[in-house]
């Protein structure tokens, strides 16, 4: 394998998405409107304590329900070949444009997604629920039908809107900030701890794994996870879905202390009697840029790798995450130090749980491919798949929208680079290789990265090789003592802009 130690040329930096690249962007096109159907009954659900309420709109709300199929998804980067059955309904608020928009463009990512991160999709169905309408607070449970060759499994999201701030929120946003999420996560943690249908490695305070909180009829606080997002870890599949939702019932007198103020609000609006579809005036912003918890961004230094004094290195692992993956996560815990996961598609679907805490811990998560094979020897037309895999699977567990790819093997060309660049990510290959993939012990290892390492370097490594999780520790000590700081590549790069290609000599070959 031929690499450059060559460092990288700087470009702008830019803004980091927001979570799916921020809710509130995006609006999908009105297929069919209709008007919704009233219902006598108040409210649905409220004897059941695990069940968010449900509440029915009146005649007269100004409520429509709208409906979307395949054909309003095509301008995805990836589609498949094989037709995929889709049928989407959402509501449309009258005087709520923002929550309207918010619910579309996330409905739109969730097809997004899963038409690019299951294998071999065959249908989505998306439906609706309203869960809160009073006090200028509206909340829309999603329930999400899917199949692909593992069968069947429903899915679950909340969503709210602030009417006063015009604000559409994610359900970690009931909750008062990221300590706040923690506490909570602590909570389910203990109340599924002798549930051996879930695995409590893959338990972490995520936006993705808290997507769907609300309230009962007694005004508890209601959390619950999709079919399987808890499961245990199954070899070669994805976790069973066969155990099916998993739900935790918080009192309200514990979460009452955890909740934000749109939380207090929206736990009175879910108990009202009569819907009130009334929005105030709008008062202040919708939050700006703040990201709602649950949303992680590398623990990285407040450095400067290029103003010619600080010497930056980037640790990067390649083909997790492993059964050795949390393994790596322990060690870089105890060294206080931030790598970077570039991710294939199988590892992806098999283990959940690593992904998510290497996410939760501040490591940078980004796509090594859908399968590990040569990409510059693939068709251009197999290219947008194996770019778009990775990146739905990843998000589909956290939320997080990658931005690095990097091709299996180093292996790319021109129709590589050009397909990772229509998905708005950078072309990310090495400057050092550890050659561990060529069955080093751990000294040769540890030599190979510390006597080629320079200021800006980005370091090949593969987690699911032991000697290298040997080498790991010596090679954080000996790169302390010559001063060097570890941060992630899109630091060590400059924060380069989508379609970079990094380093810009890369000739491709392995």
């Amino acid at each position: 394998m031929s690499s450059s130690e060559n460092a990288p040329g700087r470009t702008a930096a830019r803004r980091r998405k927001g979570p799916g690249g921020r809710l509130w962007s995006g609006v999908l096109t009105v297929a069919l409107t209709l008007p919704l159907a009233a219902c006598e009954e108040d409210a649905a659900g409220g004897d059941d304590p695990e069940s968010i309420t449900v509440l029915r709109a009146e005649a007269g709300d100004t409520i429509r329900e709208r409906a979307t199929g395949p054909e309003d998804y095509e301008g995805h980067p990836y589609v498949p070949e094989t037709e995929v059955e889709i049928s989407v309904t959402l509501p449309e608020f009258t005087n709520a444009e923002p929550f309207t928009e918010a619910l579309a463009a996330r409905a739109d990512e969730e097809v997004q997604d899963f038409r690019a991160g299951t294998r071999d999709p065959v249908s989505l169905g998306i439906e609706w629920e309203l869960v809160a309408a009073s006090d200028g607070v509206l909340g829309v449970r999603l329930l999400r039908t899917e199949e692909d060759m593992h069968g069947l499994r429903e899915g679950y999201a909340t969503y709210w809107y602030d009417g006063t701030a015009r604000h559409a929120a994610y359900s970690t946003e009931l909750l008062a900030g990221q300590e706040e999420l923690a506490a909570l996560n602590d909570i389910v943690r203990e109340n599924l701890s002798e549930d051996e249908e879930v695995d409590p490695d893959s338990l972490f305070p995520v936006l993705r794994t808290y997507d769907s909180i609300g309230f009962n009829g007694d005004g508890d606080l209601v959390v619950e996870f999709d079919d399987g997002h808890l499961s245990p870890v199954e070899e070669g599949h994805v976790p069973s879905a066969e155990f099916g939702r998993k739900v935790v019932v918080v009192d309200h007198e514990t979460a009452a202390p955890l909740l934000s103020d749109l939380g207090e609000r929206a736990h009175r609006a879910s108990l009202v009697d009569e819907t009130d579809l009334a929005l105030p005036p709008a008062e202040g912003d919708d939050g700006g840029d703040v990201p709602p918890p649950g949303v992680f961004v590398p623990h990285v230094p407040d450095v400067d790798c290029y103003d010619g004094a600080t010497r930056c290195v980037a640790l990067t692992f390649d083909d997790g995450p492993v059964e050795t993956t949390p393994h790596l996560l322990d060690i870089l815990a105890e060294e206080e130090v931030t790598a970077s996961f570039f991710l294939n598609g199988g590892p992806t679907l098999t283990r959940p749980g690593p992904l998510r805490r290497a996410y939760a811990e501040g490591h940078e998560i980004a796509s090594h491919g859908d399968l590990h094979d040569h990409m510059n020897q693939m068709d251009a037309a197999e290219l947008p798949a194996q770019v778009a895999a990775v990146g739905a699977m990843i998000r589909r567990q956290t939320g997080h929208t990658v931005e690095l790819f990097r091709p299996p093997f180093g292996a790319s060309n021109e129709a590589v680079h050009e397909a990772i660049a229509d998905q708005e990510m950078v072309e990310t290959m090495w400057t050092v290789d550890s050659q561990d993939w060529q069955d080093l012990k751990r000294d040769e290892i540890v030599e190979n990265v510390v006597g080629r390492v320079e200021p800006g370097a980005v370091v090949l490594m593969h987690d699911p090789l032991p000697e290298t999780l040997v080498a790991v520790p010596e090679i954080i000590e000996r790169l302390r003592e010559l001063d060097y700081v570890f941060v992630t590549p899109t630091q060590a790069m400059g924060h380069p802009d989508p379609g970079y290609s990094f380093p810009e000599d890369w000739d491709g070959d392995w």
